[in-house]
């Protein structure tokens, strides 16, 4: 059995990664032209809420008993997120969708979200070796719950409507809990039945994604036990991953989960010019676009990114 010190990575996290960047593509590019309840199956802000866990368990992961050389960290982590996304900034802007930026949010909020993070892991990392994550993880929660109960929502709930300089405090809990679950996780650990994980977040996602545009339950107010929820998910998977149970399709489609939750929205409205209306249409063409942006631009700039960290974690081999 392998000991702590030989597991490198989590396995199953790219399964967790597909499952999320397919549900906001379907979100937006289906769930608009489903009938009655059915548009509730796929979500936008729970998959991301995921994907922010993911984050903050794939960065910590290779620290937790390790030394931070910042500099090369961020140096890394800025080029790994910011040259995908200003290539895809640049498209959206030709193709003339004027939302697409990071101010007004539009896709973008997440991202500028994860640099904020990026850029405060330095911090962060030594602070959690003296009080510990959860301590972290509840004052953030408190800070959540402070911003968005004082400043409310819109009229969907959603919890991404504040703008660059507060998007990231609102889900900063997911973020610190993917640190959490990685100083935490062990090879072998179990957590139950795949399914009944996958079956509990999926229905809860959509509940919820029906709660904030119907009631006065929002996104807003029900994201951070979300991230509790999805925590649960991801460590199943990774169990699941472990056993050799994964799904070879989606742990491959999981490596461009950034390049599809990046250019799905550009590719459609690109489709769309051409007068293709069908949301099917549209929708498979739009992730088939995404695997010339992966192979020309996500995966150059991963593959720089790490050149760039042969040296970020001093005193480990390579």
């Amino acid at each position: 059995m392998r000991t702590e010190k030989q597991i490198t990575y989590i396995a199953g996290l790219n399964t967790v990664r597909a499952a999320a960047a397919l549900s906001v593509v379907f979100a937006h590019l289906l769930g608009p032209s489903m009938p009655g309840i059915s548009r509730y199956i796929f979500t936008g802000h729970p998959a991301v809420i995921a994907f922010f866990v993911i984050s903050g368990i794939c960065i910590h992961f290779p620290f937790r008993a390790a030394e931070l050389s910042s500099v090369t960290f961020l140096k890394r982590r800025y080029t790994r997120i910011m040259i995908p996304t200003a290539v895809a900034l640049i498209l959206a802007q030709w193709i003339g969708i004027r939302a697409y930026n990071p101010i007004d949010g539009y896709i973008l909020w997440s991202v500028i979200c994860e640099i904020i993070y990026y850029s405060l892991y330095p911090l962060f990392l030594p602070i959690s070796r003296k009080v510990g994550w959860p301590a972290m993880i509840a004052a953030s929660v408190i800070i959540s719950y402070v911003a968005v109960i004082g400043l409310g929502s819109d009229e969907y709930g959603n919890a991404q409507i504040y703008g660059p300089s507060l998007n990231w405090v609102v889900s900063l809990p997911a973020w610190l809990m993917g640190c959490y679950i990685a100083q935490i996780y062990r090879s072998g650990l179990y957590v139950g039945s795949i399914w009944i994980w996958r079956a509990a977040t999926a229905i809860t996602a959509s509940t919820l994604y029906w709660a904030t545009t119907n009631t006065p339950i929002g996104f807003y107010l029900t994201m951070i036990p979300f991230g509790v929820l999805a925590c649960g998910w991801i460590l199943s998977e990774a169990s699941n991953a472990e056993r050799g149970h994964a799904s070879a399709v989606m742990e491959k489609i999981g490596e461009a989960c950034f390049s599809i939750y990046l250019i799905h929205v550009i590719a459609a409205a690109a489709i769309e010019r051409l007068g293709i209306t069908s949301p099917v249409i549209v929708c498979t063409g739009s992730l088939l676009l995404v695997i010339p942006f992966f192979f020309l631009v996500e995966k150059p700039a991963h593959e720089l990114s790490r050149r760039l960290g042969r040296r970020m974690v001093a005193g480990t081999p390579h």
